[in-house]
């Protein structure tokens, strides 16, 4: 079982629609990290700064996510040099 989160996205390109996968980190690091669960929905425009798979595929290690309207949030993957964030000073939170 892979603890981390995955966003799937159809991307606009010139000649039609080509599927990414990106993988984040752990939901709980998402949430250190300021992300909310209602923050994306399918449907929504956003911006991922990803490192590609180096076997070439449509597949990305996020580092960070541009979220309507602008909100910018590190992605929690291994080496996103994102802020340190601890559990200590994590909100306290319960996910479904």
């Amino acid at each position: 079982m892979n603890p981390h989160a995955w966003i799937y996205v159809d991307a606009k390109i010139d000649a039609g629609i080509e599927q990414w996968q990106f993988e984040t980190g752990a939901p709980v690091e998402l949430v250190w990290r300021g992300w909310r669960k209602n923050d994306l929905k399918v449907g929504d425009e956003v911006t991922v700064e990803a490192l590609r798979a180096k076997d070439g595929t449509n597949t990305a290690s996020a580092r960070m996510v541009t979220l309507p309207p602008g909100k910018k949030v590190f992605s929690g993957a291994a080496g996103d040099d994102a802020p340190a964030t601890t559990p200590a000073s994590a909100p306290s939170t319960t996910h479904e």
